[in-house]
């Protein structure tokens, strides 16, 4: 029995829900791919500029996915509950575990036979290069002894992204990320050139102006992708849908949220953005509650049901 204020979730939510439960959790390799092509095509720029390219080269080509009943877009994997692989950070407990990985009693995961090879011949662009092998570098002897013997372990700090963070989503539903390039271009030009660490600051801002721009093209292959499916879909209620998810992405990130729904859409790709550009797991989504409360409520799809929409992309990527 629902206690007084709950209410039964949508046909659509139990159909989201079905897809999470019954998925087949798959290793993808693209954004591994991808990731090493840009290190290898940027060797000798500085550090945030290599990075900078490899968001933009992730966000120009890993495949966008809508999947269906879908209202809240955004998939980092083709496959529901599936995961890609951040080599930068580590790679070798991957390979590892490549034989085992589908048979495992602790979620298992398959790895097809043409993954496993694109992966392995990423792999080989990376040994010493790893932030968990630069890690390890700054390692006493005794502290790696002691780490090999169980005394203590740095756990997923070792192989994982930038985690246990929360960014400013309030400010993004405000002024998007193009308000964001704005305020780069302005301190760009307020830069003294003859300063000591102009350099530094420049290849900053240049590589926040590339990842932005990046990231707001990635959302407009969403309303691309969306645009295209609409016009094969013959359901006229998921057309019209396809339609303003189009229209949302077109939109947002790039531009302040001016809908729920746009609020929402930003949320999520903020989101699975940084999750699909760091391999960051615990990234909190903040006050939730404070930053979108002033957002304008939609007139056709209620916030209970986007907030369901949005929870089960969450729990599907």
């Amino acid at each position: 029995m629902l206690k007084k204020g709950f209410s039964n979730p949508t046909d659509r939510v139990v159909r989201l829900k079905n897809m999470i439960l019954t998925a087949k959790p798959y290793v993808e390799s693209e954004r591994a791919v991808l990731a090493t092509e840009a290190y290898k095509e940027t060797e000798g720029l500085p550090p945030i500029m290599r990075r900078a390219k490899v968001v933009e080269k992730i966000f120009n080509n890993l495949p966008v996915t809508i999947r269906p009943d879908e209202l809240i877009v955004g998939a980092v994997t083709k496959n529901p509950r599936s995961t890609e692989i951040c080599p930068e950070f580590s790679y070798d407990w991957v390979e590892k575990e490549f034989e085992t990985m589908g048979s495992r009693v602790a979620d298992p995961f398959i790895i097809p036979k043409e993954t496993t090879k694109e992966l392995h011949d990423a792999f080989t662009y990376w040994p010493g290069k790893t932030t968990s092998a630069l890690a390890a570098s700054y390692m006493s002897d005794a502290t790696k002894e002691s780490m090999a013997s169980g005394v203590f372990t740095v756990g997923n700090y070792f192989y994982g992204g930038v985690v246990h963070v929360s960014v400013d989503y309030g400010k993004i539903l405000k002024i998007g990320f193009r308000g964001i390039i704005d305020e780069v271009q302005r301190a760009l030009e307020k830069l003294d050139r003859s300063s000591p660490d102009y350099i530094k600051k420049e290849q900053f801002y240049h590589s926040v102006i590339i990842s932005y721009i990046a990231a707001i093209r990635y959302a407009h292959r969403y309303a691309e992708h969306a645009a295209q499916l609409a016009q094969q879909e013959s359901n006229p209620t998921r057309k019209q849908e396809l339609l303003q998810i189009a229209q949302n992405c077109q939109r947002v990130p790039e531009f302040g949220a001016s809908t729920f729904w746009e609020a929402c859409q930003t949320f999520w790709f903020l989101q699975s953005m940084l999750q699909i550009e760091s391999s960051g797991h615990p990234i909190s989504p903040g006050r939730f509650d404070q930053y979108m409360y002033h957002t304008t409520p939609p007139t056709k799809t209620s916030p209970k049901n986007l907030l369901r929409n949005w929870w089960t992309a969450a729990g599907s990527n």
